[in-house]
């Protein structure tokens, strides 16, 4: 990868704000180098910047970080392929809701506070808590890509060929 590419990665990857050092020790450039890519990535709203009393940092711009996702997921994945794992984000949901006996996110979180559970019943609720939201996010982004290659067909915009993958959307 040339200079330009590893600040890039190394940027859009992260989901904390990172401070141009850390960025340049990972892309392994020199700071002031790091400094000038990432303030273009700024202008071009790739990334935000993060003010604090001691410091500047960087975060991937959230908006441009799930148009990634949604890009990427229309490119590797078939039609089929995104039905399916938004089928299987449906049956985990499903699943948890008996499994909780709660009919929504909002309910499971409520039920954390309960007197009935010990810590461990409270620590998993809070892990399928954090699972719930990656789902949510994953359906969203799944949606969008579907949408995206639908959108693609109908305007005889080429799309990249429909090649299976071994990859789910969901689990990597």
């Amino acid at each position: 990868m040339d200079t330009t590419a590893r600040v890039r990665h190394v940027a859009l990857t992260r989901i904390e704000s990172r401070t141009a050092e850390w960025i340049a020790k990972e892309a392994e450039v020199s700071r002031d180098t790091a400094v000038t890519y990432l303030e273009r990535m700024v202008e071009e709203d790739d990334l935000e910047v993060i003010e604090t009393d001691e410091e500047r940092s960087y975060k991937s711009d959230n908006v441009t970080q799930f148009l990634h996702e949604v890009r990427a997921l229309a490119e590797v994945h078939t039609l089929d392929e995104l039905s399916q794992e938004l089928n299987a984000i449906g049956e985990e949901i499903d699943t948890w809701k008996d499994t909780y006996e709660v009919e929504s996110l909002t309910e499971l979180r409520q039920s954390v506070g309960r007197d009935d559970l010990d810590s461990e019943g409270r620590h998993e609720r809070l892990e399928t808590i954090d699972e719930w939201v990656y789902n949510i996010e994953m359906r969203e982004a799944i949606q969008f890509a579907i949408s995206l290659k639908n959108s693609l067909t109908t305007l005889g915009v080429e799309s990249p060929p429909e090649e299976s993958s071994t990859n789910h959307p969901h689990r990597g």
